[in-house]
């Protein structure tokens, strides 16, 4: 439920000592009805808001979305600009609104104590951070550490929800002096004659678009198709498509050794669990980062990675004898992940921007209220069409129970992570209404062989065969 700020008196609150553990923001001449967000809050602005309070110290995630009023008197949003901050000591964060560019200005910290001498006239025009939905934020933002902060933002500090492109100075007299490109010539290269437009692909006529480098988040590379080691026979080369350990290997040690100059890595092995690896907890880390700007951010490239991280994950069975504590873990965050409760973020009823729910992301095809109530990648798609997670997390359960059943029996980290898979799994079918199987097929060969009718040929996900 969206809260807003400032259309009514606030009662004065007492003056109570207690110690300096929180921050505070100051935003100022922020219009009324832009939207403001803070980690899984949500609030509409009012003519007397003038910030937050009260905000407790560790990762958060601020975000907004200006608004306008057309002229039959409806608000309509603008793109979602949001950034990670990282609060370790109190701080009074003060931006300013600039209206002209609709978006915040980073302005010097306030004063502490002068905040505090105030504090009774400040608490009118200042919003509580709600302490009671802190623990849903930090389910969420698990992981996350300031090595994470610095190692994914855009260099410019703000992400955005949609890309923003280049755009470049175009007058008609430098057009016009402008070589035709090859691809639209006829014939000899010097004839001036150029190929009808209906006989050229439609991908060439379109403008080469690029887009801001100050706006680019910094994704971790994932290889388009499976790796596998050189030398590799036809037949090893087919087996590390099925299973791509090797590529989450890979993965993880290119993780493990990332640094910078500015490289915060006391904070990062205070905050990583210490069976985890450095790489394996930055994985876990670029996880949950990529599913949080999706959900909270609205940021379509989030849920592209995320994807893409999760299918490699899921395409292990070796991964998981090797790495357990990895597994175990993933296992965690993807229950809270999916647990997340978001029905109380939107700022309206009506809201029409775009907001996912994530009972949304296990459904395709299925309708609710007359009305589509899935997402896949923001687009419809056939009502038989498999959607990517239900597909997904199945194998992801068959290939630990298949890891459980092929590891030592004294092997009691990889039982421990089949049995998690299993709860997980029932919980996901109990909470969104979906089916998934946990084992194999019973025409599963004893040779490691996977049937071909469990392999979904038609997704990206399917493995590539080479043939000697």
């Amino acid at each position: 439920m969206a809260l807003e700020f400032g259309k009514s008196d606030a009662k004065k609150e007492r003056v109570q000592e207690r110690s300096l553990d929180v921050c505070w923001f100051l935003l100022s001449d922020v219009p009324p009805g832009t939207v403001i967000g803070l980690d899984a809050n949500i609030w509409t602005v009012g003519p007397n808001f003038r910030g937050i309070r009260d905000i407790p110290f560790g990762v958060h995630y601020f975000f907004y979305n200006s608004a306008s009023i057309t002229p039959n008197h409806s608000s309509v949003s603008g793109l979602r600009c949001s950034q990670f901050l990282y609060l370790n000591e109190p701080r009074v964060i003060r931006k300013r609104w600039v209206r002209e560019r609709e978006e915040f200005e980073d302005q010097l910290d306030g004063n502490i104590d002068a905040m505090l001498s105030n504090e009774l006239e400040l608490n009118a025009y200042l919003g509580a951070y709600p302490r009671d939905r802190f623990a849903n934020w930090i389910a969420l933002a698990s992981h996350i550490t300031p090595d994470t902060i610095e190692r994914l933002t855009p260099s410019g500090g703000w992400i955005y929800s949609s890309a923003q492109f280049q755009s470049e100075k175009s007058e008609t007299k430098d057009r016009v002096c402008l070589p035709i490109p090859s691809h639209l010539k006829r014939g000899d290269e010097t004839c001036v004659d150029v190929c009808r437009p209906e006989s050229i692909e439609k991908d060439l006529l379109l403008p080469v678009l690029k887009t801001v480098p100050e706006t680019d988040i910094h994704w971790t590379a994932i290889p388009q198709h499976p790796l596998f080691p050189p030398g590799s026979t036809s037949t090893e080369i087919s087996q590390y498509n099925i299973d791509q350990t090797y590529t989450l290997n890979h993965l993880i040690a290119q993780l493990d050794t990332w640094n910078s100059d500015n490289s915060l890595e006391d904070n990062e092995s205070d905050t990583r669990p210490t069976a985890l690896s450095r790489g394996e907890s930055r994985l876990l880390a670029e996880f949950h980062f990529a599913f949080v700007i999706f959900l909270l951010g609205e940021v379509l490239d989030g849920w592209f990675h995320w994807r893409k991280l999760l299918s490699v994950i899921a395409n292990c069975e070796k991964a998981v004898r090797e790495r357990p504590t990895f597994y175990k873990a993933l296992i965690t965050s993807l229950y809270r992940l999916f647990t997340y409760s978001d029905e109380n973020e939107k700022p309206e009823e009506t809201d029409t921007s775009g907001n996912v729910r994530v009972a949304g992301l296990f459904q395709a095809g299925s309708k609710e209220n007359g009305e589509l109530a899935f997402f896949d990648g923001w687009k419809s798609c056939d009502v038989d069409e498999p959607a990517f997670l239900p597909h997904t997390m199945t194998r992801l359960f068959g290939n630990i129970a298949e890891a459980a059943e092929t590891a030592d029996r004294k092997n009691h980290q990889v039982k421990d992570v089949q049995e998690r898979s299993e709860g997980l799994r029932i919980c996901l079918e109990r909470r969104f209404d979906v089916k998934l199987t946990a084992h194999r097929q019973q025409g599963a060969r004893d040779d490691g062989e996977i049937p071909v009718d469990e392999v979904n040929w038609d997704t990206d996900e399917a493995p590539i065969i080479v043939m000697d």
